[in-house]
């Protein structure tokens, strides 16, 4: 079991009932052991690294748009193909 933070997306009123599956989505490309780590990798997607000081306007941006961080827990299961 793993467990750390990761970053979701503004979920819409027409979202709602998919709510949980457009948060996966989301968060396993974030998940990090701290809140800074989650954020850094959200922040620096598609733009590469950050220059000194400017991880906090991004998160900053990011977090007016309705992007939250959110603890969670990933637990790894014993799974068997159906027969």
């Amino acid at each position: 079991m793993f467990e750390g933070y990761a970053i979701v997306p503004p979920i819409s009123p027409w979202d709602e009932k998919h709510r949980e599956e457009i948060e996966m989505d989301t968060a396993i490309r974030t998940i990090e052991y701290n809140p800074g780590a989650a954020w850094r990798i959200h922040c620096e997607r598609g733009k590469g690294t950050l220059e000194h000081g400017e991880l906090s306007s991004r998160i900053q941006h990011w977090y007016d748009r309705g992007y939250r961080l959110r603890k969670v827990r990933v637990e790894f299961v014993d799974w068997k193909p159906p027969v």
